[in-house]
């Protein structure tokens, strides 16, 4: 069967996209192993009581719930490649091999955070380790918090600073910062401290996190006492499947327009997976929204330019005859 739209991933943004088809009476399959996404996320601090800190998942719930019942194809597989075909189509090869074909794909495969793979990292996870700022920093008003990465942890290290009591900026070894304002402003705050050349060799806590062990390139370890780190390395976009024929920026994400139009007609993204800011649910849904507009849009386009020709061709048969 030939579906007008694959839409591959079944996060927020997916189930969003997924809907919004669903009510343009489209032939939609949503290639997912799960739906959802991590969109139940519990964050917890020594004091403050466990939060639900993603928002948008009660309506993430509902376009679950409506997808289920409606959806044309429910595929739970992974999308192992995709193929462009000659007349504008789309192939997909699913991970058991079978083939798929649609009009238009929208890619909504999210993004994984860079880990520093340590001792306590994932022990800690929602329990003092974090790796979204703009999650979480509104939690460490008075605390001590360190931020781990490089330039990009910038904006992160100023976030919390503005309502911390200290923030240590572990400045990875192979990182330097430049002449940026951000810079300038993160160099004259007296309550950041940066921590150049140093490395994090372990998380450690008790119920919660309570330090960071560094190790500097000499070796001498030191350890902080920190109520939270945030690793802030960047995302991991999960692109594997177009990153051989639509444009991608220098950290991996696909680039789109305010359509969500990819550089490849007839492919579209939303969510993590592209160069929209910022890493939200909310953002991710209205995103997903947008990428079925404009795929309802393409569709209908490409259908009356076909009608078009076919009349043309008939019109010049009919006058030849």
């Amino acid at each position: 069967m030939e579906y007008d739209v694959a839409i591959i991933g079944g996060g927020p943004a997916g189930l969003a996209a997924a809907c919004y088809a669903l009510q343009a009476q489209l032939r939609v399959a949503l290639i997912t192993p799960t739906l959802g996404g991590k969109v139940s996320y519990h964050f917890q601090l020594r004091g403050l009581p466990a939060v639900e800190s993603v928002r948008g998942t009660e309506l993430v719930q509902q376009f679950t719930t409506y997808v289920e019942a409606k959806v044309t194809a429910m595929i739970p597989q992974q999308a192992k490649s995709v193929t462009l075909c000659r007349n504008g189509d789309f192939q997909l090869t699913l991970e058991n091999s079978e083939l798929l074909s649609a009009h238009s794909l929208i890619l909504c495969t999210g993004a994984q955070p860079q880990r520093l793979h340590v001792p306590g990292e994932r022990e800690y996870m929602g329990r003092g380790v974090s790796f979204s700022a703009v999650s979480h920093a509104q939690y460490f008003r008075n605390r001590t918090v360190a931020v781990v990465g490089g330039e990009r942890a910038l904006d992160a290290v100023l976030k919390l600073a503005a309502n911390a009591r200290r923030v240590d900026y572990i400045l990875a070894r192979e990182h330097e910062l430049s002449d940026s304002p951000s810079a300038e402003n993160a160099l004259s705050d007296p309550k950041i401290l940066i921590f150049r050349g140093w490395e994090v060799k372990e998380i450690t806590g008790d119920q919660f996190v309570t330090d960071l062990v560094l190790v500097a390139g000499n070796d001498e370890v030191r350890t902080v006492a920190v109520d939270g780190v945030f690793v802030e390395l960047g995302l991991l976009p999960n692109n594997e499947l177009v990153r051989e024929f639509v444009e991608i920026d220098e950290a991996g994400r696909v680039v789109i327009n305010n359509r969500c139009e990819t550089s490849v007609p007839g492919i579209f993204a939303a969510g993590d997976v592209t160069n929209v800011y910022a890493e939200q649910v909310p953002v991710a849904i209205g995103e997903g929204v947008k990428a079925a507009l404009s795929v309802w849009s393409y569709l209908a386009a490409r259908t009356n330019k076909r009608v078009l020709l076919a009349r043309t061709a008939s019109a010049g048969a009919a006058s030849k005859a």
